[in-house]
């Protein structure tokens, strides 16, 4: 496995370790995790999105890679915009994480994230390590 991939799948196994702390946690707690959790989550994104960038612009990407590539950084926009950042932006409170709402929200992000990591994982990686990362 490549170093950048490696990296990258570090910060997934971060993630999940976030959430299993959210679901065991309470009011400002619950927030302040949810927090880094989100911080954590646009700094990811921001550094999938150099490292494709970077590897498209390379002389040998071929054709096949360069529209991957394109596919995983517009779903993994769409995500953050329709699902991710209205999240954490709804949930920025400790008596709004304590609502009956939450859990049922949060199991859909937490699915979300997990589907999406193991779609990176399995599938986008493996052509990211193929390019040298």
């Amino acid at each position: 496995m490549g170093t950048t991939v490696n990296i990258l799948k570090a910060t997934h196994k971060a993630a999940a370790n976030l959430l299993g702390q959210i679901e065991s946690s309470t009011g400002q707690r619950k927030v302040d995790t949810l927090n880094t959790l989100k911080e954590a989550l646009l700094a990811h994104v921001g550094e999938e999105n150099r490292i494709v960038k970077e590897a498209v612009g390379k002389p040998n990407a071929t054709e096949s890679f360069k529209s991957s590539a394109q596919n995983f950084v517009n779903e993994l926009d769409a995500l953050a915009k329709k699902a991710l950042l209205p999240f954490f932006n709804k949930y920025s409170s400790a008596s709004l994480v304590n609502s009956p709402d939450f859990s049922k929200d949060f199991q859909g992000i937490k699915k979300a994230l997990a589907d999406r990591i193991a779609y990176e994982e399995s599938n986008f990686y493996p052509e990211l390590e193929k390019a040298g990362y």
